[in-house]
């Protein structure tokens, strides 16, 4: 019975997913009612609310999706270069998914938990050693490559994925690179 209840659970979550994605194409996310989404999703208002309050929980719920996804990518590599290449990839393989996080969410809060987690695990510190005058600089370079990573990411994903996953991981692990040479 349990599983059974959670696949009703599962794909209610879908269709809602899926009717948000929907509207979103046509409205910003502050103009979609409650109602609007029901009537798109063929479900009532009760089941809404049973999962959710508002039409933005299912945006923070399919972002904390796309960081756990990602965090897994993180999880699975050792090498800087491997992780840009598999959450480049990833994204790509959601095509739609990544367009609504990242151009209807400011999906930059995401990119920003996740290279703060890389950080944690590729301490900048263990790849060069710092003197106590270049730390400041290292800091000042560290926030440099990773807004422009993010802005890298949010321009490839507007321009609807024109150039492949694997071009794009290049290209930020090359800017990387260089940065941490500097």
């Amino acid at each position: 019975m349990d599983l059974r209840k959670d696949r009703r659970v599962q794909y209610t979550k879908k269709i809602l997913r899926e009717a948000l994605f929907i509207l979103l194409h046509e409205n910003e996310l502050s103009e979609i009612t409650i109602t609007e989404l029901c009537k798109t999703a063929d479900v009532n208002r009760n089941t809404f609310y049973r999962h959710y309050n508002i039409p933005l929980d299912i945006l923070l719920e399919i972002e904390d999706d796309v960081f756990e996804k990602l965090s897994a990518v993180l999880r699975k590599s050792t090498n800087m270069d491997d992780v840009i290449l598999l959450s480049c990839q990833l994204l790509e393989s959601d095509k739609q998914m990544s367009k609504i996080v990242f151009t209807k969410a400011d999906g930059s809060g995401i990119l920003s938990r996740i290279l703060r987690s890389v950080r944690s695990n590729f301490p900048v510190e263990n790849q060069i050693e710092l003197t106590a005058e270049a730390k400041p600089f290292a800091e000042m370079a560290y926030q440099f490559g990773e807004k422009g990573s993010i802005a890298v990411i949010k321009n490839w994903i507007e321009n609807d994925f024109s150039i492949p996953a694997e071009s794009i991981a290049q290209m930020i692990s090359y800017l990387v690179n260089k940065l941490n040479k500097i």
